[in-house]
């Protein structure tokens, strides 16, 4: 049995509110506006469920529109231990009890449609990172587990590209989608502790605007010692990540910002000269000590910074 043009018609509304969200938050949407659910022929569907992991509203028959992982409060423990294994697929958790009813039910409905649905994964307490389309690629219920892997977005037609329809990858492909998942998932978890250590400021401006901070890398992710550790990270502003990552501005492992002869020498503009301003400021830093940025790592970098301004 399929799911019918009514539940067809209420996925494709979510993932188009999924896509929404991601335009205005990225890779850390917060709980409080994913509850906000979507509007059907006037009625509020919601798209997760705050208490339940594994979800399907009373408005679709078959399958479920979304799970979720949550990150567990401090000092609590997350009963179900849903984890990434391998490069193949995410493990996701059945509910505890009979693995063919209750939650446990939609999964398999949703395996045997081969149906897509959201995957809502925790990058902090509160804060999500949306992974779609998945799909449900086996049922392992003697061991409390199935495996998601995730699907690809294919356009209906070049005349109309908006329509798209969501099919599970080949083999050779799921690798790479999942991969490709994981590492966003880890930099929007990276993103959102860094940001939470700055209390969503800016340490170099202060702005206290978080849809338009970063959480920039010291040693960056692309040098085999990197760590997404916190102390491996500083909050910029989009503008200010920039200026670090093009070695426009330096931070000495004093904590002091330095900006290049290069951008000094430049007169053009309010953002230049608030740029400017900043020259031979001191960071800010964490109230918690514990986050204060890796003086050696800052060092290694600053060295660079010297070696792109001689």
């Amino acid at each position: 049995m399929l799911p019918s043009a009514n539940s067809i018609a209420l996925l494709n509304a979510a993932f188009e509110q999924v896509k929404r969200l991601e335009l205005m938050w990225g890779d850390d949407i917060p709980w409080s506006v994913i509850a906000e659910g979507i509007q059907i022929n006037g009625e509020k569907v919601h798209i997760a469920n705050k208490a339940r992991g594994i979800f399907k509203p009373k408005q679709m028959d078959r399958g479920l529109l979304s799970i979720k992982t949550t990150e567990p409060r401090t000092g609590r423990i997350n009963i179900y231990q849903d984890t990434e294994t391998s490069d193949r697929f995410y493990r996701y958790s059945l509910q505890r009890g009979d693995p063919k009813q209750g939650g446990n039910k939609h999964l398999w409905e949703a395996y045997e449609d081969r149906s897509p649905f959201i995957y809502f994964h925790a990058v902090a307490e509160g804060v999500y990172k949306a992974i779609w389309p998945c799909f449900v690629s086996n049922m392992f219920p003697g061991e409390g587990y199935c495996s998601v892997i995730v699907g690809v977005q294919t356009p209906l037609s070049i005349e109309k590209p908006k329509a798209v329809i969501y099919e599970i990858p080949a083999a050779p492909d799921r690798a790479y989608a999942i991969r490709e998942s994981r590492v966003r998932l880890f930099q929007a978890t990276f993103r959102e502790n860094v940001l939470r250590a700055y209390e969503n400021r800016c340490a170099i401006s202060g702005l206290p605007i978080k849809q338009l901070l970063d959480a920039a890398h010291i040693t960056p992710d692309s040098e085999a010692d990197s760590t997404t550790d916190v102390t491996n990270g500083i909050a910029l502003s989009l503008v200010h990540h920039r200026a670090y990552d093009s070695n426009l501005i330096g931070i000495s492992p004093d904590l002091q910002v330095v900006v290049s002869e290069r951008l000094l020498e430049v007169s053009d503009g309010a953002m230049l000269e608030a740029l400017k301003r900043n020259n031979r400021t001191i960071l800010r830093t964490p109230t918690n000590a514990r986050y204060h940025p890796d003086r050696v790592r800052l060092e290694r970098r600053f060295d660079v910074f010297n070696a792109a301004n001689t």
